[in-house]
């Protein structure tokens, strides 16, 4: 008798441990459970985190271009929101550079020995139309691609040239040439097909409208003004469409259009009209303009992906007495709102980034404006 209850009481202590090992097993895994669903929780209450990067050009410092070999001959224009392109000339060697912002990388592009006179960028960045001058009268252009690669080639004679890249197919290029009497000749360079014809234009300085159509300005060379119709017609010079009329100047984006005039009742003003490329009006604005002796000035500016960014007076006068200095402005062209950026500006050319932060500015594009900083900044240092 003895053995069996002491053999009961055994069994029942061995199972009591056994229960209390399992209770606290149990209790030790529902404490890191607990207290994971009371993190998740304080997780949920907390505000939620944006996980959009912050804004990069708020935060990464502008690395300043020194020309140590050579003379710095101007920036050209962009090839991304954080590339631009600028000229060098070394003794007889001109260069054309890729300059990263705010790496300060920069790669070479393009020499050649004789001077290159203009340098030009597609809309998109992928192409660059470089002009160079083998002679006061001769012409040697050549397209590269973004990354140097040479891929059209052409040699042409003529005083002076103007350029105009399609924002809607980068192979297209209109291209005029001019002799010292401004007598032209205007052309259509195809880079896909290898092809430089010339077209039939009455004006030599036209904008794309869409893909294979121009828009210029048919002035009347018997009775000159300051106005003239704004006029759409095929490349090949074919089926003109009256646009608008009594247009000062204009100017052309991808599926955007600028037209600048002056309205009857209010002749101290510059009138800016926006439109689609279906001429639908979009929105307008108004500046003071400044007086020529023959017609008004109209200052600098460049598109952005929403409008404009340019300068205004603060007054009207004539140009050559104006002493107030120039805002720096945008405009939306969607939703109609100005803004003021700077105050106390030089009416200089402008050159602005893909997304409108930045913009190169001077008569050889040597600052830099940082738009949403509202800061300008001397890009380029040259070593003695």
């Amino acid at each position: 008798m003895l053995n069996t209850k002491s053999t009961y009481q055994w069994k029942f202590l061995f199972l009591f441990l056994i229960m209390l090992i399992s209770l606290f097993l149990i209790i030790g895994c529902a404490q890191p459970e607990k207290a994971e669903m009371e993190q998740n929780k304080d997780q949920e209450n907390e505000p939620p985190q944006s996980s959009a990067p912050p804004d990069e050009t708020e935060i990464r410092t502008i690395e300043t271009i020194h020309i140590k070999d050579g003379e710095f001959q101007g920036a050209n224009g962009w090839l991304s929101n954080d590339q631009l392109v600028y000229t060098v000339k070394d003794g007889a060697i001109s260069k054309v550079i890729a300059y990263n912002l705010f790496s300060g990388d920069q790669e070479l592009l393009y020499e050649s020995s004789h001077p290159i006179a203009s340098v030009t960028v597609s809309p998109m960045g992928k192409y660059i139309l470089i002009r160079s001058s083998p002679g006061t009268y001769d012409a040697a252009l050549t397209v590269i691609k973004s990354n140097g690669k040479i891929v059209w080639e052409e040699n042409i004679t003529g005083f002076d040239f103007a350029v105009e890249w399609n924002p809607y197919h980068e192979e297209s290029i209109f291209f005029a040439s001019f002799t010292e009497d401004w007598d032209f000749t205007t052309y259509h360079i195809d880079i896909a097909e290898g092809t430089f014809r010339e077209l039939k234009l009455r004006e030599p300085f036209a904008k794309w409208g869409d893909s294979n159509h121009l828009l210029f300005l048919d002035w009347d060379n018997e009775n000159p003004s300051l106005f003239a119709p704004l006029v759409k017609q095929t490349i090949d010079g074919d089926n003109e469409t009256l646009v608008e009329e009594d247009i000062f100047q204009f100017d052309a984006a991808r599926d955007r259009l600028l037209t600048i005039t002056v309205p009857a009742n209010q002749s101290d003003q510059a009138l800016y009209t926006f439109m689609d490329n279906q001429f639908n009006e979009q929105s307008s604005f108004s500046i003071p303009h400044l007086t020529r002796f023959s017609d008004w000035l109209v200052p600098y500016y460049d598109w952005t992906p929403r409008g404009i960014i340019t300068f205004q007076p603060l007054y009207s006068a004539e140009s050559d007495m104006y002493a107030g200095g120039f805002q720096l402005i945008s405009f939306d062209s969607q939703t109609g709102d100005k803004e003021v950026l700077l105050e106390g500006m030089e009416n200089a050319p402008l050159s602005c980034s893909p997304d409108g932060k930045a913009c190169l500015t001077g008569f050889y594009l040597e600052e830099l404006i940082m738009t949403d900083r509202k800061e300008v900044i001397r890009l380029v240092e040259q070593s003695e």
